[in-house]
């Protein structure tokens, strides 16, 4: 803990996104790299969490090898089966989660047998995880 609690991580959309599809450099532009913490604090409830995705490209002053083996390790151990909860869903639910502590993705369905209808909405924290 007490390594990998000051480190700090950085992040860029390109880096994941490039390896499913192409991401053109306006895009990539649209979208630069930031720094965050590794290990973020809770506002609320002073709970520690890892701050890691995919996009978590490598740790500021680490060579990219380390970097990888720690960021998919703990990104690894974050999804491991034992840490997923999927949502199975009814008509007209609602779902609602913490970015700030929570990884999550879609799911492919079967677009000719459901409609999908989405509404996202985001709300502004306090900015980046350096000034916490």
């Amino acid at each position: 803990k007490q390594t990998i609690d000051p480190l700090i991580v950085f992040h860029a959309y390109g880096y994941y996104r490039s390896k499913v599809a192409p991401v053109t450099k306006s895009h990539a532009a649209s979208l630069p790299p930031v720094r965050q913490k590794l290990v973020r604090k809770n506002s609320n409830n002073g709970a520690k969490n890892f701050y890691v995705g995919s996009h978590a490209r490598e740790v500021v002053g680490w060579d990219e090898d380390r970097s990888r083996e720690l960021l998919d390790g703990l990104l690894g151990g974050a999804t491991g089966a034992d840490h997923i909860y999927t949502h199975q869903w009814k008509p007209g639910q609602l779902v609602v989660w913490d970015n700030r502590c929570l990884l999550h993705r879609g799911t492919g369905y079967d677009a000719d047998k459901y409609r999908r209808y989405m509404r996202q909405t985001r709300v502004v924290g306090k900015g980046s995880t350096l000034l916490e």
